[in-house]
């Protein structure tokens, strides 16, 4: 009886825990799709610079060519595991124009601090 409460009560938290942060927004259906090919190797990102354009669904495909990394985009409330040569498929809405960085969130070596990058968000009426 006890498992069964502890069962309900974890989806009640689950069903319960929605995002109050305004920059993690659902995708709206009509967004147009930004779609990048990402490469995760010890240590670096590539590219480590992503530019789209405010109002865009992006999704990113990231493939870790050699050991666990993950990608984690604060912003966005992201953060994936990258098993080791694998590609994991990262969505978002870019609903605010700025710089927002990303960095690995598995430790992968000596190097795993330096392994950042960030994602610039342009204004849509900017070409």
């Amino acid at each position: 009886m006890k498992y069964v409460t502890f069962s309900i009560l974890c989806l009640i938290l689950l069903i319960g825990c929605k995002s109050n942060d305004p920059q993690v927004m659902a995708i709206p259906r009509e967004a147009p799709v930004q779609r990048i090919t990402m490469t995760a190797q010890k240590y670096h990102f590539m590219p480590s610079e992503i530019v789209v354009k405010q109002g865009t669904h992006v999704i990113i495909d990231v493939t870790s060519l050699d050991v666990k990394h993950g990608l984690r985009i604060d912003e966005y409330g992201i953060n994936v595991p990258l098993p080791p040569k694998q590609t994991a498929h990262v969505e978002f809405f870019a609903g605010k124009e700025g710089t927002f960085p990303f960095e690995c969130s598995e430790f992968c070596g000596v190097g795993h601090f330096g392994m950042k990058g960030k994602i610039i968000v342009k204004p849509a009426s900017q070409e």
